[in-house]
């Protein structure tokens, strides 16, 4: 009588481990399976340098916060890297090196915007 419950107990525990395996191993597949892109796209090539909403100057990264609108300035070091203040708006510029990682500088403006 304790064999058969011993037998009976170890086959249960062989099933269940089994059972978990192929639960775990199928799981595993389709993880390995999925496909994972480095890609973005871009929804507006030409960005409004002012189109990133804000309250405070504290929520924008380059330029100041003016009229609800980030991009904003009084002074280059306002626009912290993006361009030169050019007519109260970051990302003016004479020359390329002026624009620091938002293309070059086209026609007086940085051609990439932050926002």
């Amino acid at each position: 009588m304790k064999i058969k419950l011993i037998i009976t107990g170890v086959l249960s525990l062989v099933f269940l481990l089994v059972g978990v395996h192929q639960f775990a191993y199928a799981n595993h597949a389709t993880v390995s399976n999925a496909q994972v892109s480095d890609q973005i796209t871009i929804v507006n090539e030409s960005p409004d340098p002012m189109a990133r909403k804000c309250s405070f100057n504290s929520d924008c990264p380059y330029g100041l916060c003016k009229s609800g609108q980030c991009g904003g300035c009084s002074f280059n070091s306002d626009c912290k890297g993006w361009g030169t203040c050019k007519s109260g708006q970051c990302g003016g510029c004479s020359f390329n090196s002026e624009c620091k990682g938002f293309g070059d500088c086209s026609s007086g403006k940085c051609t990439k915007s932050p926002y």
